[in-house]
């Protein structure tokens, strides 16, 4: 047993599945398992208490460091930033028995997407995929599974969502959403871009969610204006809905951070779910290429819709990989913020980053902005750019 406190109640509270991958996560930061379905087929309604997440939430109870939480929660808690653990308040102890059921399960119903967001990956959008089919892995030190892809990622090119919905698997996990919905408090519902989900809206009715539980929908607005007008009216028809729009920065940062949006075209959709008055907030997604606008984005929306998340995958983003004249500059910037925000994004860049972090953020920032002929990397401070000794490109 450590001295250190491991527990996390997300563990015993959250279930991420993902249709596409056949896999859960039992929590949004923790590492991807595989289901077995044979064992499923024979404990149906017993997902959340497959062996491994069991075995995991038994070690959170005895304070033993938990393998699948390394690749965010506790490499930002080694580096002295805000885990995905801290910021949701995981340590406050909720459970004693390590057999329980969900209280969140965000679904995710596909990779589509038309996004190549900077820190997103093949996973979680065929975007990116299609680039990594078209133009080759990414080659670096430290991220190399990320950026390259497997037998999986060849197959899932080649599957539309008719195919995947006609998948007994994928029909499987849908019933274990069903089965857990008496004692669901909230759905989260992610992607890919889950609005270019053609059964989106037919999905959640047949899940049969309680009347009172929340509905969370995330999107980058990444579709067109014409299929988005068209599901302004199915998305007013889903009870307790919440858009959670991913975004931090504005103008040419938001089109470089999350290339595939147009900034006027992003306005003109959030002044249509005004207009509609369908409920949103923001998540803000802080790494060390979101921060440098992150401080415009806060000026631009209500104060009172944005919410921090802090992104440690891939390890090359997390935000103290930067020079110390831009940390010094940001620190500067974001006192206009309020100060639970101040605290959180000097804490998760106080410490030095690692040099062949350093080195490989140098390649992709190079390779990520020559594969998209309309990106140019210069909008990134000197200092930065000089740290990372990238050459000023017209």
């Amino acid at each position: 047993m450590s001295d250190r406190d491991y527990y996390c109640s997300m563990k015993f509270k959250f279930l991420k599945i993902d249709l596409e991958s056949k896999s859960v996560l039992n929590c949004h930061a923790a590492r991807p398992h595989r289901v077995d379905f044979d064992w499923l087929n024979k404990n149906p309604g017993q997902l959340f208490n497959d062996s491994i997440n069991v075995h995991e939430r038994k070690q959170m109870l005895v304070n033993e460091r938990n393998s699948s939480c390394e690749q965010n929660c506790w490499f930002a808690e080694d580096h002295g930033a805000i885990s995905p653990r801290l910021f949701q308040k995981g340590p406050a102890k909720t459970h004693l028995d390590p057999v329980t059921h969900p209280e969140i399960i965000d679904l995710t119903i596909g990779g589509d997407c038309n996004l190549t967001c900077s820190y997103c990956c093949k996973e979680y959008s065929s975007a990116w995929r299609r680039d990594l089919h078209t133009n080759g892995p990414y080659i670096l030190s430290t991220e190399s599974d990320r950026y390259q892809l497997t037998p999986l990622d060849q197959v899932l090119l080649k599957v539309g969502q008719k195919d995947l919905k006609k998948n007994t698997d994928y029909l499987v996990l849908l019933d274990e959403i069903k089965l857990a919905a008496p004692t669901l408090k909230k759905l989260i519902v992610t992607g890919g871009e889950p609005l270019l989900d053609n059964e989106l809206i037919t999905t959640l009715a047949d899940l049969r969610l309680q009347s009172d539980a929340a509905v969370e929908i995330y999107t980058g607005l990444g579709l067109s204006a014409r299929r988005f007008n068209q599901l302004l009216p199915l998305l007013q028809s889903i009870p307790n809905l919440c858009l959670i729009l991913s975004a931090e920065n504005t103008g040419k940062f938001l089109e470089f951070n999350r290339y595939g949006i147009v900034w006027n075209e992003f306005l003109a959709k959030i002044q249509l779910m005004k207009d509609k008055k369908i409920n949103f907030v923001f998540q803000s997604t802080i790494t060390n290429l979101t921060i440098f606008d992150f401080v415009n984005f806060y000026r631009h929306f209500d104060k009172n819709k944005i919410r921090l998340t802090f992104a440690y995958q891939p390890k090359i983003m997390a935000l103290h990989v930067l020079d110390p004249t831009s940390k010094q500059r940001i620190s500067d910037q974001i006192m206009e913020l309020p100060e639970d925000m101040q605290e959180q994004i000097l804490k998760s860049m106080n410490s030095d980053p690692e040099e062949q972090h350093r080195l490989d953020l140098a390649v992709f920032l190079q390779e990520f902005t020559q594969r998209r002929t309309d990106l140019n990397y210069n909008i990134f401070p000197q200092t930065f750019l000089t740290w990372l000794r990238l050459e000023h490109v017209v």
